[in-house]
């Protein structure tokens, strides 16, 4: 296949153009930096600049949307808010518009989201069929972005929204910074630890990204979650075992409060998330319970 990629050069994004590659698809990357970008994506991959750049009788025979600025990197003012409902929302729609002009339709969509999608919901157990059970930003964020891809239906290409929980790996996402902080012994539970936290190790999410773009007849949504999600003091003792360290330290709520603000919400909050769909149709997780995908992770140079 010739696949379109945005956020190619991320975490996720690096090593899914990986697989990719090594299945031997032909990669265009979207990237506003395309000289860095370059050098971390497989050799041969085209990097362009703006969808401008893909004429309108280029074959696209796939599109995988990952774009979207990191969550994580500062306070959730109004500002930044409208930043990163934008990163998502512009890009989609610029995909959507490129389904529209191209002399020949993609077949497939594959576009991102995140549990964040149910809002903090407690103790409830979510599948694909729940609804959102607090309409915080981070649902709004993830409702708003989902609506946009869904516009590509209209041009008769099939989509798959995936539903992403915490990714764990060593080169990038959450583990990457608490990995260090747990290996000095510094780790620290996240309030009372009662919140949820759907996990899932990188190999079993690009995976999934993977067969969704492969695999004719996949489409709608899916919760890329393992089958086992943890409480984050379950997900605390188990990374400060994985290290073989000690874990006593809290970092009490009032204080992620007050340091975070709003986005304090992602880490005190959370969501108890089952893949069912992808179950149901008989994807095997190779990483189904946490302590499995952490043991590999700590055999694997950093």
């Amino acid at each position: 296949m010739k696949v379109l990629i945005t956020g190619g050069s991320g975490f996720i994004g690096g090593e899914l153009c990986r697989r990719l590659a090594a299945h031997g698809h032909a990669l265009t990357v979207l990237s506003r930096s395309p000289a860095r970008a370059r050098s971390k994506l497989p050799e041969g991959t085209r990097v362009v600049a703006s969808l401008d750049d893909i004429g309108d009788d280029e074959a696209i025979d796939g599109i995988v949307n990952l774009a979207g600025e990191n969550l994580f990197t500062r306070r959730w003012s109004e500002s930044r808010k409208r930043t990163l409902m934008a990163s998502r929302l512009d890009t989609t729609r610029e995909l959507v518009a490129l389904c529209r002009r191209l002399d020949t339709t993609p077949s497939v969509m594959v576009s991102g989201s995140a549990v964040g999608f149910y809002g903090d919901a407690g103790d409830a157990e979510l599948t694909e069929h729940s609804s959102a059970r607090r309409k915080d930003f981070g649902y709004r964020l993830c409702d708003a972005w989902e609506q946009t891809a869904r516009e590509v239906t209209g041009q008769g290409v099939r989509l798959s929204i995936i539903r992403t929980g915490v990714v764990l790996g060593r080169d990038g996402g959450m583990l990457k910074g608490l990995w260090p902080v747990y290996r000095l012994g510094l780790g620290a539970r996240l309030g009372d630890g009662s919140q949820w936290l759907s996990w899932i190790h990188i190999e079993d999410m690009v995976s999934i990204l993977a067969r969704a773009l492969e695999t004719p007849g996949v489409e709608g949504v899916f919760n890329a979650t393992a089958p086992q999600p943890v409480t984050q003091r379950h997900f605390h003792r188990a990374l400060a075992s994985a290290v073989h360290r000690p874990a006593p330290w809290v970092a009490p709520a009032p204080l992620l409060r007050l340091g975070l603000g709003e986005l304090s919400g992602l880490l005190l909050g959370g969501q108890r998330v089952y893949p069912r769909r992808l179950e149901d149709q008989g994807f095997t997780f190779r990483f189904p319970s946490l302590e499995e995908a952490l043991d590999d992770l700590a055999n694997t140079a950093s």
